[in-house]
């Protein structure tokens, strides 16, 4: 139900303000959600094609062409007709526009055509989409059939809720006091989403009411408990449970997972384990000298204590990454002095939107008009549904003509810089200092929340060198540099381990340790033989040019789908078969070869695995080529044991079922 402007006894000012500041393209779209006339985006939408309106709705580059400006006339009555339908009834009477009218709508929305393979993919992660099964039950799962999630993070609350809809059993366990993951662990001044909020969420359970278009990190994490408390998966969540061990049993084809629950020994048995916790997510001390000599705190990014008061403190903080540039901003606001230590500059996009906060007449447009939040959140989404392997590819016969990485690497990159030198036109010893040496996507790029605004602060210094160790009131650099100090904050990463301190034994008694040495890999990211009923999130090479949230709804449904056809042909265990999983790892590192992450020079970073050189995070594919892979397992590429003597199960009723 959606909540009208009109409503609550708000002036009908109100809703003219609200309706006069709303982009006239996404007007119009609104407007034949809720009357569902197909023929209003014939009529109207050859007068706004073309527009500045459409420009500024499409945040794509539509090249050179002129724009037109919209007639104000038909703005106009579009918007009155909004007004009208608005105080008559906001309830659509078109929620799921087809596939047909959904790329008219999408064109207009964009400024251009989308290839055919990304029209359902944006239908879906625009959140337009309500029913995402593809292989529709036959049975509903069986109430001893139990699914455990580890993990209660943004995947591990995203599995909670298509498990609670697709009417399976299921336990979360989470380690530490809250639901949230990295938005629970991450409490550092400063600490931010560093992707527009309105498509750093769920399709299922969009927010339209983000203060900030990138929320600060108790913002997110309240969206967060808000989709819990909303799904009502709080009770099926252990909190302060600390997963020990988790063992195959072959005889009972179950997982044996042992945990501390509130300082209690637990067991659970599962017939499927969903393991969400992340790979970053233990911290990267150091190993330097000296530690134990430093008389004041010294604090990790990732470990923060908030007790701790750095007002008015000499602070060092050591890293440069994403963390590093959103400490720097804050501390720097309330330090005494603040000297940032940089082993290798990073790339900084422009993002005049970073500290922004969302216009209110934008805001309630979200909240009181139907599908508002939903355009909005597919034109932000709008990159992500082209092939961005332009943007990493190399590109031999440009470099071979130009010297440079590629056509669309070198135009970001020339973008970025330009930027820098924007900042720093008088100081070509920063420029230098900030410039990196190597390709652009070798490293993640850091979209600018005032990092260098804060660079020239009176009282901040950049500082090129390696932390090597400590002394009671300072820290010394590699080079030998001393830099007093009464506090040190260390911005230096999480470690890369691939879960090795978790005891995962599958069949045999192999360790998910053992065989992820000497590096990890797994079939379409998320499953891994020798480990049957086991399901990763985020797990190797899954990786998209951006935004966490998309990759994790597309496996969790895919995770749901397998399940569903082991309930379906009473399937005991599932695991991918060992030559299509050689054969997916094989093409992925081929694939990656010519990308800016293998051919990443001098580039510190994650992106690569430390002993084998492999590539283990990103994959080569395009988010729509995933996104169809992800639709439905192909079942011959898995090893199947079927359940023997499969006595009839007690039926239940499908009514269980929400999806």
């Amino acid at each position: 139900m959606f909540n009208p402007i009109h409503s609550g006894g708000e002036p009908a000012v109100r809703l003219e303000a609200v309706i006069g500041d709303l982009d006239p393209i996404v007007a119009l779209l609104s407007l034949i959600h809720i009357t569902g006339d197909r023929q209003l985006l014939h009529r109207y939408g050859p007068l706004l094609e073309g527009t500045e309106d459409q420009k500024r709705a499409a945040f794509v580059n539509l090249g050179s062409r002129e724009h037109k400006q919209a007639d104000p006339a038909v703005v106009a009555e579009i918007r009155a007709m909004l007004a009208q339908e608005m105080a008559r009834s906001p309830e659509p009477l078109m929620r799921e526009p087809d596939p047909a009218l959904f790329r008219d709508m999408l064109k207009l929305a964009l400024g251009q055509e989308l290839p055919e393979a990304s029209i359902e993919p944006a239908r879906h992660h625009g959140g337009f989409v309500t029913d995402t099964r593809v292989h529709k039950p036959e049975v509903a799962p069986p109430a001893d059939f139990n699914v455990l999630v580890i993990g209660g993070g943004m995947h591990g609350i995203n599995a909670a809720v298509k498990l609670k809809q697709a009417g399976f059993s299921y336990t979360v366990l989470e380690s530490r006091h809250e639901i949230g993951g990295t938005w629970s662990v991450n409490r550092y001044p400063g600490a931010a989403v560093d992707t527009p909020s309105v498509q750093y969420s769920y399709s299922f359970d969009p927010n339209p009411s983000w203060t900030k278009f990138y929320p600060m990190k108790d913002e997110f994490l309240q969206y967060l408990e808000r989709v819990a408390d909303k799904h009502r998966i709080r009770p099926h969540v252990h909190l302060n449970t600390t997963m020990q061990s988790a063992d195959w049993d072959e005889a009972r084809q179950l997982w044996i997972v042992k945990a501390i629950r509130d300082g209690e020994a637990v067991t659970y048995e599962a017939n499927a384990v969903i393991l969400s916790v992340g790979v970053l997510s233990r911290p990267r001390w150091p190993d330097v000298r000296g530690r134990d000599r430093f008389n004041g705190p010294v604090l990790h990014s990732a470990a923060w204590d908030e007790d701790v008061d750095l007002t008015g403190k000499r602070v060092v903080i050591v890293g440069t990454g994403c963390s590093g540039v959103q400490l720097t901003r804050a501390i720097s606001e309330f330090a005494g002095h603040v000297t940032t230590v940089q082993r290798q500059p990073d790339y900084i996009i422009p993002n005049p939107q970073a500290l922004a906060p969302v216009p209110e007449l934008e805001r309630l447009a979200m909240e009181r008009i139907p599908y508002v939040t939903q355009w909005k959140r597919m034109q932000s989404l709008a990159s992500q549904m082209m092939d961005m392997r332009g943007m990493m590819g190399f590109d031999k016969e440009w470099n071979e003509k130009t010297g440079g990485f590629g056509p669309l690497n070198d135009a970001v990159t020339k973008m970025s810089l330009d930027y820098l030198k924007s900042h720093f036109p008088d100081d070509p010893e920063m420029v230098r200092k900030l410039t990196p040496p190597y390709p652009l996507y070798a490293k993640r790029p850091i979209l600018d929340c005032g990092y260098y605004d804060a660079l020239k602060r009176p009282n901040v210094d950049l500082i090129e060198g390696q932390l090597a160790g400590f002394e009671e009131d300072a820290v010394i650099l590699a080079d030998g540099t001393r830099i007093e100090c009464d506090a040190v904050v260390l911005a230096t990463g999480f470690h890369l381990d691939w879960y090795s301190n978790m005891h995962f034994a599958g069949r045999d008694g192999r360790t998910l340790k053992e065989t992820f040495t000497p590096y990890p890999y797994a079939y379409e990211g998320i499953t891994v033989p020798g480990f049957p009923n086991l399901f990763i999130t985020h797990g190797p090479n899954c990786n998209l040019t951006a935004n966490a949230a998309v990759i994790g709804e597309q496996q969790v449904h895919y995770i749901v789908e397998l399940l569903q056809t082991m309930i379906d042909e009473d399937i005991a265990a599932v695991e991918p078969d060992v030559e299509a999983t050689r054969a997916y790892n094989d093409w992925t590192q081929e694939k990656l070869l010519d990308t800016a992450w293998y051919r990443k020079g001098s580039a510190h970073g994650y992106y690569r695995h430390d002993d084998s050189g492999r590539i283990v995070i990103a994959t080569p594919r395009h988010n729509s080529t995933v996104w169809h892979a992800m639709r439905q397992p192909e079942m011959e590429h898995f090893v199947l044991t079927y359940r023997p003597n499969v006595e009839k199960r007690a039926p239940r009723p499908m009514s269980l079922l929400s999806i």
